[in-house]
């Protein structure tokens, strides 16, 4: 009887067996997050760039919406990166985005500080240009997403 207990006290194999069970686990775990960052599985988000922004102008011609917009301070962005998103506030049907974009400035393709650039919306894009009615820019990163800087002006 005594021998019955001693054999089911002794639990030396036990231990080897669990931490090798443990230590392989570890491995593939391991392997399998280097893979995904090796083969573009597992990708890490793109930072929205930081910039502060006012509206110089925001006008209607006979053929589109034009808002003029300065870069006050903040990263240099990237013009092909950006896109700008018009809203009359309360209004969030009267949307538009951009259509073409003119640079005043340096032509390098880059926004940086004290440069202003224009954005055309046609009017065919459903934007109800109002003047005196509030309109939101919300100018956007496309590579990340996310909201720049998102002025508000009063249409002249």
């Amino acid at each position: 009887m005594k021998e019955k207990l001693k054999i089911l006290k002794e639990k030396e194999g036990v231990s080897p067996v669990i931490g090798v069970i443990l230590m392989v686990a570890i491995t593939v775990i391991m392997a399998a997050i280097v893979a995904g960052f090796v083969f573009g599985v597992i990708q890490t988000p793109q930072a929205t760039p930081v910039a502060s922004m006012t509206i110089d102008d925001i006008s209607n011609s006979s053929s589109n919406v034009s808002v003029t917009v300065l870069h006050q301070s903040g990263d240099s962005l990237n013009v092909s990166d950006i896109k700008v998103v018009i809203t009359e506030k309360g209004n969030t049907t009267n949307t538009a985005t951009n259509t073409s974009i003119q640079t005043t400035g340096s032509d390098t393709g880059t926004w940086s500080t004290g440069e202003r650039i224009t954005f055309y919306c046609n009017n065919d894009n459903n934007v109800d240009y109002i003047k005196g009615s509030d309109y939101e820019v919300r100018i956007v990163h496309t590579p990340s997403g996310g909201t720049i800087s998102a002025p508000t002006a009063t249409a002249d």
